[in-house]
């Protein structure tokens, strides 16, 4: 043995294997190099729980976990949580051999991988060199999670004079930490002298991402497809090419490479949610919407399932709703609520809750319940920075919608001054949605001055029928815009009293309800009303 039995002895390690025989043999084995401090789950999501409790040393995670999360989206998920500490180990077992992370090592991969079957001899030799690597970078690991970056490069520029066994490794993190500090010249010339010595195939991605920062966008996308034909680097040369394309706004070819993506790993819910993104970005809601059912129903009680798929599928009803005919919108209107209650309790936590009782207001408000959706518009603080453009844009449209339209703009210019520099495939996307998202609402505005204007056209030439189609459409965007609203009821005086009416001219009503109205239109309101027939006033 490496270390002694004393050793194993006082550190603490997580076993995850979903075999309950495999686990309890692999248990044994720890037990016999000297571990008494063992955990033993049977998947990733019973994990979560006690390495957020514990600070383990040791985490020992069979890739391939069954139904759910493998072990590397294990690994991702803990790290985001903070529930894998500086000092601990990550080791992977798998009956195939399987591909470590290339890119990436600044953020954390994990440590080092066995190969089943296997004794307890290797599985010994291979946790105590994963704790040898990790101990021999300790001080770079430490700066890392302090984000004193300027001092783990001095920790690195010594471990790799000193030439030691990290030396590699240390190089890896040399040039992440280049970019992560934005110095990408220096990051391209380190890349550059290490694929002099040897083509490794992280420092060729290294070399491609850095083309990338540097916007060298025709050099980046010939190195990445060169990238995207070689087996162990494939799924994230391919992934880069999704944000290479998505930073230059080319969605076709990042919609080509998303869905290629999901073909080499089907469950990488950040390309699912990305190639949905990009399907509303080109303008096919239906298609993304249908994309976001589908997920639904794939990841629905799984461990991926997430609460961003029912609130954006929402989003996209209810925009549907409000272009729908007369007679069709009430349904539609249904499918939109119905997505948000099919969303499972679990999901509902306090930082989706809010988004929740935004989005819930809007459809309210469409079902003619003005009241409710002012009192949540009350409850809404402009923040500083969206947590997500589109739950931004809810509140926007919500207070927009109820005539605040000083707090409407207030919402936009928080998407305007946001900086979304994050390169990943959420960060590019919401950049481009921010973009698309403040586009849309100046065009709304206009929408609705051209849609009032050309009902008040319509109707003055007594084309009815017209001028109610195109002041519906008005209504629907700004409920509580009094002159409008007004001009609405006027055309439903001049209708037959019809029952597929009564929902909209009771939704006028209350919208009026609750809207403050100067003196002169409650002047029009007392003439108009003794002109509604009675189904309506009832």
């Amino acid at each position: 043995m490496i270390f002694q039995a004393s050793f194993y002895k006082s550190k603490k390690l997580l076993l995850i294997e979903d075999c309950e025989p495999v686990r309890a043999s692999i248990k044994g084995m720890l037990q016999q190099i000297g571990f008494d401090d063992i955990t033993a789950v049977a998947d990733a999501m019973q994990a979560i729980s006690p390495a957020k409790r514990h600070s383990f040393d040791f985490i020992l995670a069979d890739f391939n976990l069954g139904d759910g999360k493998d072990a590397l989206q294990l690994f991702n998920e803990l790290s985001a949580l903070g529930a894998i500490k500086t000092a601990c180990c990550f080791v992977l077992m798998s009956t195939e051999p399987q591909r470590l992370p290339v890119f990436g090592v600044l953020q954390g991969t994990p440590d080092h991988f066995v190969l089943k079957p296997f004794s307890y001899v290797e599985l010994e030799k291979r946790l105590a060199k994963a704790w040898q690597n990790r101990t021999a970078l300790r001080k770079v690991y430490q700066a890392i999670k302090q984000t004193d970056l300027a001092n783990a490069l001095l920790e690195l520029d010594e471990a790799i004079k000193a030439g030691s066994a990290n030396a590699l490794q240390a190089l890896r993190l040399k040039g992440e930490l280049l970019l992560a500090q934005g110095e990408y010249n220096a990051a391209a010339q380190l890349y550059s002298k290490i694929q002099q010595q040897r083509d490794f195939s992280w420092a060729r991605l290294g070399a491609a991402v850095t083309m990338v920062k540097l916007q060298q966008w025709a050099d980046a996308e010939q190195a990445l497809l060169q990238l995207a034909e070689q087996d162990d680097i494939r799924p994230e040369a391919v992934e880069w090419l999704a944000r290479c394309y998505l930073l230059q706004a080319d969605l076709v070819k990042a919609q080509e490479q998303l869905t290629e993506l999901l073909k080499l790993q089907p469950t990488h819910i950040a390309a699912h949610y990305a190639l949905a993104d990009v399907l509303q970005l080109n303008g096919q809601q239906e298609d993304s919407s249908r994309y976001l059912q589908k997920l639904i129903q794939q990841f629905r009680f799984s461990a991926f399932d997430a609460p961003e798929c029912y609130l954006q599928l929402s989003r996209l009803l209810l925009e549907q709703a409000q272009h729908a005919e007369l007679g069709a919108f009430p349904a539609a209107l249904k499918k939109s609520s119905e997505a948000l209650a099919s969303m499972p309790q679990k999901l509902t936590t306090d930082v989706i809750e809010p988004e929740l009782a935004v989005l819930r207001a809007r459809i309210s408000l469409l079902q003619g319940n003005v009241a409710d959706a002012k009192q949540q518009l009350n409850l809404i603080a402009v923040a500083t920075k969206p947590v997500h453009v589109a739950a931004e844009q809810d509140k926007a449209r919500l207070a927009f919608a109820l005539g605040d339209t000083k707090q409407a703009e207030a919402h936009l210019a928080v998407l305007k001054s946001t900086d979304f520099a994050a390169d990943d495939l959420s960060g590019c996307c919401q950049r481009l949605l921010a973009k698309q998202a403040l586009v849309r609402e100046t065009e709304l505005r206009a929408q609705l001055r051209d849609l009032n204007q050309a009902g008040m056209d319509a109707a003055q030439k007594g084309n009815v029928k017209v001028a109610l189609v195109k002041l519906r459409q008005a209504f629907l965007l700004m409920p509580c815009n009094a002159g409008l609203a007004l001009n609405l009821l006027q055309v439903l005086s001049q209708l037959p009293a019809h029952k597929a009416l009564l929902p909209l001219a009771k939704a006028v009503l209350s919208a009026l309800e609750n809207t403050s109205v100067t003196s002169a239109n409650q002047q029009r309101l007392a003439q108009l009303l003794p002109q509604l027939p009675e189904l309506y006033v009832d």
